[in-house]
């Protein structure tokens, strides 16, 4: 008789905050052993993932999990429970079927042997489970504001403070104001009413070795912030007294593999306030000149068109970065880039300014050159093909969908106009003829318009050849026009990148225009 072999078995232990001990993933896959005993097998491999939230995939002991999973090298997962490897309901069905699909069993401490119905359950449960723990905390959180505790993360100037109550359990909220970072509030809040900017603030603090909020260095985004958002120094209500709750409503993004955390900002009136003046820094004279002054400078400027007024994005933001300090850089002026580092916080020694158009032209021609190959050609026109042929089948569906319903329209009408004929006219048929009428002559005017959107079927372009695909994302010569389109803007980038394209810089290298 054929033995089976034993089991090839993995533990897994995890816990979600630091309060837990430092022990509690390895006590998790220590109590797992009597069930390892039980079941028969040999452990060849644990995993743990110390103050790790149940929500994240990306969690480093669960990946390690699923690679061995995946390579066959594993047989049965032991854990203390299934709210260890997952929480999410999405988390939990995903993880299900991976284990089925490579005929990998779990087995929990607490659920025993876990099939595909408490698979489902613990889904559900999850779900449950998180929405009464959002709410517990929702609650927990605007009790200790209205007691005049802090329930959020801890501003600058404050420190926290240890007290413990009557039970002997620390009081969490509590602050006081660092005298030492006092001082450089009050400072931040009279340079910026004398006239300051925030850019200038920042500078000053950073030459001065002052440690920014998380210290690092100051940025021109901490001093000034967003008026409506409440955030930044300058617009943080705490420092006159006021403790504000609620601004922003959290939640988790379900497309993202990482599941970060966006926002909303609530309406102002669903914000809670509370007076908390034990941690007052700043006045209400010297608070109520630096909102004057935001608002001053925040009015657009009545000379500047309105199509200006609003920052563009340009081709490369985001994407240089300085090779001195390794900051990124940002437009300067109309034309040139320069080193954000030594522009907003005055900490780099780089002062040169690279004009925006030659910089941007030399991009755009390695791009041309390192993608506009005979393969990436060929892979452009079968997914031209492709797009081509989806948008076709979904407005033939769309205009039959539309001919179907226009028959059936059509029907109760006769059907009505008869009945009609028949008897006596009722408001209510009245009606229904009228809103059947109506809907023929829309679905009528809807098939009569062309499609809105519809690719440009070029067979030359659909032909896959690189010298083709070239010629048709050249710029075009100055004032020519497209071949179905208006003439190209004067702010197309297309146009704008060629404008000195033939021009040596003014140091005799192209883009060599910057100052020094």
């Amino acid at each position: 008789m054929l033995m089976r072999p034993a089991p090839r078995i993995v533990l897994y232990g995890r816990h979600s905050t630091a309060m837990q001990t430092a022990t509690s993933s390895i006590d998790q896959t220590e109590s797992c052993m009597k069930l390892v005993a039980y079941v028969g097998g040999a452990v060849i491999a644990t995993y743990h993932d110390p103050e790790q939230s149940g929500y994240r995939r990306d969690r480093p002991g669960l990946r390690k999990l699923l690679a061995d999973i995946e390579s066959g090298t594993v047989d049965l997962i032991v854990c203390e429970a299934l709210d260890r490897l997952a929480r999410d309901a999405e988390d939990v069905a995903w993880l299900g079927k991976k284990l089925a699909y490579h005929r990998v069993q779990l087995h929990t401490v607490s659920e025993g042997h876990v099939d595909e119905i408490k698979f489902a359950v613990a889904g559900l449960l999850g779900a449950i489970f998180l929405k009464h723990l959002i709410d517990k905390t929702l609650r927990g959180m605007e009790a200790a504001v209205l007691a005049g505790r802090c329930a959020g993360g801890r501003s600058y100037d404050y420190k926290r403070v240890i007290r413990l109550d009557d039970r002997g359990e620390r009081v969490r909220g509590l602050l006081e104001v660092d005298k030492a970072q006092a001082a450089i509030v009050e400072r931040i809040f009279t340079e910026f009413a004398a006239g300051a900017s925030s850019i200038q603030i920042a500078t000053r603090l950073n030459a001065d070795g002052v440690p920014g909020p998380r210290g690092g260095q100051w940025n021109a985004s901490t001093v000034r912030g967003d008026p409506k958002k409440a955030t930044g120094i300058l617009n943080n209500p705490l420092y006159v007294g006021r403790l504000v709750w609620g601004r922003r409503q959290w939640r988790r993004n379900p497309d993202s593999e990482k599941r970060e955390r966006r926002y909303r900002l609530r309406e102002h009136s669903e914000w809670i306030e509370v007076a908390v003046p034990d941690l007052r820094i700043v006045d209400d004279a010297q608070w109520s000149a630096v909102q004057t002054q935001i608002e001053h400078r925040s009015r657009p400027s009545t000379g500047v068109p309105v199509a200006r007024q609003n920052r563009r994005k340009h081709l490369l933001s985001g994407l240089i970065r300085c090779s001195c300090c390794g900051s990124g850089y940002t437009i300067s002026g109309k034309d040139y880039y320069r080193c954000a580092g030594q522009k907003e916080r005055g900490t780099c020694s780089n002062t040169v300014s690279v004009r925006k158009g030659p910089l941007e032209t030399a991009t755009l021609s390695i791009l041309q050159h390192q993608l506009l190959t005979e393969d990436h050609a060929r892979l452009f026109a079968e997914e031209f093909q492709r797009e081509l042929a989806r948008l076709t089948s979904t407005s033939a569906r769309q205009d039959q969908s539309i001919i179907d319903r226009l028959a059936v329209v059509t029907r109760e009408i006769d059907t009505l106009a008869a009945n009609m004929l028949a008897a006596v006219a009722s408001p209510a048929l009245l009606k229904l003829l009228g809103d059947r009428e109506a809907e023929k002559a829309r679905l009528e005017g809807q098939l009569n318009t062309p499609t809105a959107v519809a690719p440009l079927r070029d067979d030359s372009v659909a032909s896959g050849s690189a010298a083709t695909v070239q010629g048709e994302g050249r710029p075009l010569a100055r004032g020519a026009r497209c071949r179905d389109g208006p003439r190209r803007s004067r702010r197309n980038p297309v146009d704008a990148y060629r404008k000195r394209d033939d021009l040596p810089g003014r140091h005799g290298w192209p883009g060599g225009g910057g100052r020094r």
